[in-house]
């Protein structure tokens, strides 16, 4: 045997054992992939199955270091996507009809069709402010395209707070209100609005890693919910006039 046959067979030998090698990956080492490509921001848990057909838990960082629960999560993907540099999967949160399709690569990721649903209580995780108050409710995050490099963020998302409660101001409806978000690279610019409810909320900000959040707006009640909305909102905004609310929120 030539010795160019014999570096070609061992050449095969090599590709066909990487190529069983990832075929068998586990689960964990999905979620050590995310973990560096999310820089930690993504945790997932409770790995089972293989990097390419498993199932798992979720978990969110925050901007204090604490933990924040998505939901379970189901993924397929084929060990070919990483011929193109990057993990490509298709992941299912919490049982949904339409899979989130997640790209990861070194330093990266990127998101498209995503569509979560977590109860309003997580925002207390997010926002220490809201903890105080008890939010309740449903929170609905949706991106068509969503990227994430390093410090920079790409895309457009929208972040739902359905049928808004706290547990300090019982009886107190407040609506679902919207915060529209723009990824501009270094920052995150924030729009607010209002859906549906009695309470009409507008204002803007933005966000980035190194800056934290600054968002300012308004808030104030429809004239049939002034009688009790007005108490409420002179109870917990610093700076009340004119019948409304204005508030500046850094952190």
């Amino acid at each position: 045997m030539s010795a160019q046959r014999l570096a070609l067979y061992v050449a095969l030998g090599g590709i066909v054992y990487l190529v069983a090698l990832l075929a068998l990956a586990p689960a964990a080492w999905l979620s050590q992939m995310i973990e560096r490509a999310s820089q930690q921001r993504l945790e997932l848990r409770d790995p089972a199955g293989s990097a390419w057909s498993g199932s798992g838990r979720l978990y969110a960082r925050t901007r204090g270091g604490d933990f924040l629960e998505l939901g379970s999560v189901r993924w397929t993907s084929s060990p070919a996507t990483l011929l193109r540099g990057r993990l490509g999967a298709n992941m299912t949160v919490n049982e949904s009809a339409k899979p989130i399709r997640v790209e990861l690569s070194p330093g990266s990721f990127a998101v498209k069709d995503l569509a979560l649903e977590v109860p309003a209580r997580a925002l207390g995780a997010l926002a220490p402010p809201l903890e105080i108050l008890g939010p309740g409710g449903r929170v609905r995050i949706q991106s068509d395209d969503l990227r994430v490099d390093g410090e920079s963020v790409l895309g457009l998302a929208t972040v739902e707070w359905r049928d808004i409660r706290l547990s300090r101001a019982s009886g107190v409806e407040l609506g679902s209100q919207v915060a529209r978000l723009r990824g501009a690279g270094s920052r995150v610019d924030i729009e607010l609005g209002t859906l549906e409810g009695p309470l009409r909320v507008a204002g803007s900000g933005s966000w980035s890693p190194r800056g934290g959040l600054a968002v300012s707006g308004t808030a104030e009640p429809r004239p049939e919910a002034a009688a009790t909305l007005v108490p409420f909102l002179r109870g917990v905004c610093p700076e009340f006039r004119d019948s409304r609310c204005v508030f500046n929120i850094k952190y």
